[in-house]
């Protein structure tokens, strides 16, 4: 089996497996954790889209080119990883507004 077809199969069954483990108690997990999470699973919804998108273009489009078979197999996989990395990222930003309380009747 080859890189490529191992990152398509890790893609469609180990990273979706993973996701829904690491979404179990959620809340009771840290806040780089849960950003984390939602940025592995906005990023593996757009690899999957991107995946989706250049399967449907026609094969003229993309003979002779591997710019096909890289989006198609490693597309999922490098949205999840890209999509947590940018999860971390954003938890290491501090928030300057003050905490406000969350309804507006509890002033």
């Amino acid at each position: 089996m080859t890189d490529s077809r191992l990152a398509l199969v890790i893609g469609l069954f180990i990273v979706p497996t993973l996701l829904l483990w690491l979404g179990n108690r959620l809340r009771k997990q840290t806040d780089i954790r849960r950003r984390m999470f939602w940025g592995a699973t906005i990023g593996y919804v757009v690899g999957m889209l991107a995946t989706l998108i250049v399967i449907h273009y026609p094969a003229i489009l993309w003979t002779g080119s591997g710019w096909r078979t890289a989006v198609v197999h490693w597309g999922m996989v490098v949205g999840a990883v890209l999509g947590a990395g940018v999860g971390r990222a954003a938890g290491r930003q501090q928030n300057s507004a003050p905490n406000l309380p969350s309804r507006p009747d509890a002033y």
